[in-house]
């Protein structure tokens, strides 16, 4: 399987954090100013609970790994 990159992050894809919260991409930001692109993401279980990440941090399998969608 080929690497997952910042090109393949979609909205809607579902990653898992390492505290076994499941986040959905909400959109993609681009802030000015800023070289590294940032993901919102929506917790699935309280979508009031949003967060802003980097993308490099959403690519960090040691804090999120992706889910397969069913």
């Amino acid at each position: 399987m080929a690497k997952f990159t910042a090109a393949d992050i979609t909205p809607g894809q579902r990653f898992e954090q390492r505290q076994g919260f499941i986040w959905r991409v909400a959109r993609l930001i681009q802030f000015p100013g800023e070289d590294a692109p940032h993901v919102q993401l929506i917790n699935e279980r309280d979508i009031s609970s949003t967060k802003t990440v980097s993308v490099s941090a959403l690519l960090d399998r040691n804090l999120f790994k992706l889910v397969e969608n069913k």
